[in-house]
């Protein structure tokens, strides 16, 4: 939803007594959430759940969502009165590709239709299931600035000092003075 759609909801619901955004994002939110305890907590705290779900404004404000296209199901029924699942959708359609290669090197399907179905179910599966390759996070390290112009080259270096070589090489402070003059 964006804010015009979130403004005319609000204000559809405003003869009826009216509605807050907060209720909007608890209606969104409790569809996503496995526990719509939970959207309300975040939302409005310890206190009042079971008033706020008995409600009849949110009934209403739910219905209006879903008759504008807000929320959507994540269950299809089938003829069957059963459920599908976005997860059985998606199985469904990765099998399908296998079918499609499987009968293109049969021949039963011409190279030019295989491919082109195939790109279409791609294309579904990465817009409706969000599949895409997992993407590796990188590091960035940040070299110290210099602070030392070398005199024989002429570029710019870093100077170790105490601590830096001690930390690079794992080294330790000398605690006995053998050679110290006193």
């Amino acid at each position: 939803m964006d804010n015009e759609q979130i403004k005319s909801t609000v204000e559809h619901f405003k003869e009826e007594g009216g509605i807050r955004v907060r209720d909007i994002a608890f209606t969104l939110l409790s569809r996503m959430f496995a526990d719509d305890k939970t959207a309300y907590q975040c939302l409005f705290g310890q206190e009042g759940y079971d008033e706020y779900m008995a409600d009849e404004m949110r009934f209403k404000l739910e219905d209006y969502l879903t008759e504008q296209g807000y929320i959507r199901n994540l269950v299809v029924d089938d003829e069957n009165g059963g459920g599908l699942t976005f997860e059985e959708n998606k199985a469904a359609m990765e099998q399908m590709l296998v079918d499609i290669q499987r009968d293109m090197k049969a021949g039963i399907i011409e190279p030019k239709d295989a491919y082109a179905r195939m790109s279409d179910i791609r294309t579904k599966l990465n817009d409706k299931f969000k599949v895409e390759s997992k993407k590796q996070d990188r590091l960035i390290v940040v070299e110290k600035k210099f602070d030392f112009v070398c005199p024989f080259t002429r570029h710019e270096c870093y100077q170790l000092d105490k601590e830096d070589a001690m930390k690079k090489w794992n080294l330790i402070e000398n605690t006995n003075n053998y050679g110290d003059n006193q």
